[in-house]
């Protein structure tokens, strides 16, 4: 196991190590920050549920892309490793890739509804309508991922197990350009990007249109505004991040055997690419920590909540949290007085 592509892939999983850790750690921070009453505004209730995914997404990728290729197995455990983990978890991993990737076209096409067509964001905004167009995503993802858990076999050779390619074998050409090649394209890049490519430069326009009159706009309005912004910046480095992976997908198209038959060059362009993928996953917390007041808030709340003693001596648990009105409230001491904390 010392080919020039097994050490590129060993190299990788110590930068893959940290990455997924944070971002783990990241999203588990924006899972609580979105959590609870937040969840019945619809924007809040989608980032939740982004947050959701891209922490199983994370998780998942942490074996596959890492933890399977560190040296610190044998020969006979790195086998096992490698084929139980691409057997079973990638399937898994790419059904939570595409409910992330829904779940920012949806996210998309709320803020054109709230931007654009701001009279019918109450028919968006409901919690049964956003529980619903969860589901189908959910249920979406699992049947257009369904037939990657039969692309590989597992089977004994020398005592060891090994994958045997089925479905996706060099000679199941019909498999390869319909499915691997065709439906991929056409769902798992050209049609959430030309969604969400559209609905971002219409709402870019209609913030143009809007800043002009911003004087004469509500605080809440504003605050729409900058919570639209923060998902222009999600939802293009998230297209900035996945467009090299399509790139690739199509040259796939044209090329056929030449790139997906042992091309050490394009093993490394498709390594880097899915490193930009869990990139974009693992940073979703740092540009809500920097475009979001109101995210700022309830996890400086969560980080900071202490213990605070009294002039009696005797302590007092200090709990922050966030409501609906945005709001930081604290249990206190009566002796001691402390000023109201509000997010925007």
């Amino acid at each position: 196991m010392s080919s020039p592509e097994w050490n590129f892939r060993q190299y990788m999983s110590f930068i893959y190590l940290p990455v997924i850790l944070i971002g783990i750690i990241g999203n588990m921070l924006s899972f609580y920050a979105y959590r609870g009453k937040n969840r019945k505004s619809m924007v809040a209730f989608l980032l939740y549920s982004l947050s959701l995914s891209e922490i199983i997404l994370l998780v998942l990728a942490l074996p596959l892309f890492s933890l399977m290729w560190l040296p610190i197995w044998t020969q006979e455990e790195s086998a096992y490793v490698i084929s139980y983990t691409a057997k079973y978890l990638y399937p898994i991993c790419m059904i939570a890739k595409t409910c992330s990737l829904y779940i920012m076209v949806l996210i998309t096409v709320e803020r054109w509804v709230a931007v654009c067509r701001p009279l019918e964001i109450q028919l968006w905004s409901e919690y049964t309508t956003s529980s619903k167009s969860m589901f189908l995503i959910i249920v979406f993802a699992v049947l257009l991922n369904l037939p990657r858990f039969f692309e590989y076999s597992l089977e004994e050779h020398e005592g060891l197990p090994t994958l045997r390619p089925v479905l996706l074998n060099v000679n199941n050409w019909l498999y390869f350009y319909v499915y691997f090649i065709g439906l991929s394209i056409v769902f798992d890049y050209m049609l959430p990007f030309i969604v969400m490519f559209v609905s971002n430069i219409l709402i870019i326009l209609e913030l143009r249109r809007t800043n002009m009159k911003r004087s004469l706009m509500t605080t809440q309005q504003q605050k729409e505004q900058n919570t639209t912004f923060m998902l222009l910046v999600v939802t293009g480095f998230f297209g900035f991040c996945h467009f090299f992976s399509m790139g690739l997908k199509i040259a796939e198209s044209f090329a056929g055997e030449f790139l997906t038959v042992g091309n050490y060059q394009v093993e490394i362009l498709g390594e880097m690419f899915n490193f930009l993928i869990i990139l974009h996953t693992a940073s979703t917390f740092f540009i809500y920590y920097i475009f979001s007041e109101r995210f700022r808030a309830t996890i400086k709340g969560l980080l900071n909540s202490k213990t605070v003693v009294d002039r009696g001596g005797t302590s007092t648990p200090v709990t922050y949290y966030t409501e609906k009105r945005s709001s930081l409230h604290k249990t206190l001491s009566n002796n001691t007085k402390y000023s109201r904390i509000s997010s925007a």
